[in-house]
């Protein structure tokens, strides 16, 4: 079944090459992930009808708050002029976005538990994790680059 979702030539395109073939790859990417949770989950029609929406709104969530946070890396690797307070200041804001994205989870938990039940909400987030492997295996194994790891992610 992996096959199915990290096959041949996907992630052909080279780090950085381009804007528009990273968009395109970002795509196939996400639509792997969708087509893994669907699976991985047990989506039956009816769940997955429900379940969607809500998850994109969670994604989207997600996302500003990794956004937010990338801001603050962003600022203390550029700068070796940053005074103590401003790292200071900095580390709490990357601090707070992380566990902004921590309540974020724990939020969409309870709702994606009224939508699919218990079990199958876990599930989900079993198997984002099982993608988010699997993936870097594939980036790994064809050459390509990784994103560095977020430790602070579950």
């Amino acid at each position: 079944m992996l096959t199915l979702f990290f096959g041949a030539g996907v992630f052909a395109q080279p780090p950085g090459g381009g804007g528009e073939k990273e968009q395109k790859k970002r795509e196939r990417i996400h639509a792997q992930k969708i087509a893994f949770i669907s699976t991985e989950v047990d989506l039956t029609p009816e769940e997955a009808q429900k379940f969607w929406p809500v998850y994109n709104q969670f994604e989207a969530e997600i996302e500003k708050a990794r956004k937010e946070r990338r801001k603050y890396m962003k600022e203390l690797r550029k700068s070796d002029d940053l005074t103590d307070e401003r790292a200071y200041e900095l580390f709490e804001l990357i601090f707070k976005s992380e566990k902004k994205e921590s309540d974020i989870r724990l939020s969409y938990l309870k709702k994606f538990a009224d939508i699919l039940g218990k079990k199958k909400s876990t599930a989900l987030f079993i198997a984002e994790e099982k993608f988010k492997r699997e993936l870097l295996k594939k980036l790994k194994k064809d050459g390509d680059r990784p994103p560095p790891q977020d430790h602070n992610r579950p």
